[in-house]
């Protein structure tokens, strides 16, 4: 019987690291530019109902596809949203960039906001799709990608999401690979929010960042208390992951701390719902 019990709750344990994965389907989106043909994976998950409806990309970080971007597609589809995860990696045979060389990084700097606007194009060709309320949704590596994406400069008029949601983005890595200088000004209504406590990417390069911007409703960061990174990823335990890219030019190279909290993911969920609401033309 002991032995029962222990297998049994090992079983519970593989089973609660196991992603849960919505029903949806994998799709492959090709470019529309005969200069540049490549090709990007994802996973398209329906709303229920009758459309139109609105509509979210997801961008992953440098780990790729995880289980929170499972977790808050299903969240949307519950809110009336179809959802687009885009993997940027599987395609390439790659699995994470977080301790890749700087090369890999450019590589992917310049690739990704290409990624984000074939999805959008997808997306507004769907008839259950609003094509005016998408919204663009990263996370870490994915949310520096989101604000460059809605960055006023570089949005094509054609092309145009939304609203943003950049969770935990690096806003340091933001600076220093893609702003150029330059001063942040997104083109439609953006929300950064953060953990208090996150090592990895850090809510005072996104404050610098927003400076500029000091009390505009249009673009604001928000901060949890008490919050890591990934404090959204419900099947995230509190751990150290080692020798990760940081936001340091001295120590590039260190030992960060990330780790679920359910009193932030809840005020997250929250803040998100209010500010699609807020910001959509289609309440929900």
């Amino acid at each position: 019987m002991v032995f029962l019990a222990i297998f049994m709750s090992a079983i519970a344990l593989i089973l609660l690291q196991l992603p849960e994965k919505p029903q949806g389907k994998i799709i492959v989106l090709s470019s529309s530019e005969p200069e540049e043909e490549y090709s990007v994976s994802a996973t398209l998950m329906h709303s229920k109902g009758v459309g139109p409806h609105p509509a979210a990309v997801l961008l992953h970080g440098c780990y790729g596809v995880s289980n929170k971007h499972y977790q808050w597609a299903k969240t949307l589809k519950k809110w009336g949203y179809t959802t687009l995860i885009v993997d940027s990696f599987s395609q390439q045979g790659i699995k994470e960039i977080c301790t890749a060389e700087d090369k890999i990084w450019q590589h992917f700097n310049q690739r990704r906001p290409k990624d984000a606007l074939v999805a959008l194009n997808y997306l507004q060709s769907l008839s259950e799709v609003n094509p005016n309320d998408i919204v663009l949704f990263g996370w870490s590596y994915g949310g520096a990608i989101t604000l460059k994406v809605l960055e006023q400069s570089t949005t094509k008029q054609k092309q145009s999401y939304s609203a943003g949601i950049a969770f935990y983005p690096s806003c340091w890595q933001y600076q220093q690979y893609l702003m150029s200088g330059k001063h942040y000004k997104a083109n439609v209504p953006v929300r950064i929010l953060m953990g208090e406590e996150d090592e990895w990417t850090q809510a005072i390069y996104c404050q610098q960042l927003l400076n500029n911007s000091k009390g505009d409703l249009h673009q604001q960061l928000w901060t949890y208390t008490g919050a890591y990174h990934n404090f959204d990823d419900q099947q995230q335990r509190y751990q150290f992951l080692k020798n990760v890219r940081r936001e340091s030019k001295e120590q590039p190279w260190g030992n960060v701390s990330v780790g679920y909290n359910k009193q932030a993911h809840l005020d997250a969920q929250r803040a998100v719902r209010a500010f699609l609401t807020d910001n959509l033309s289609k309440k929900n």
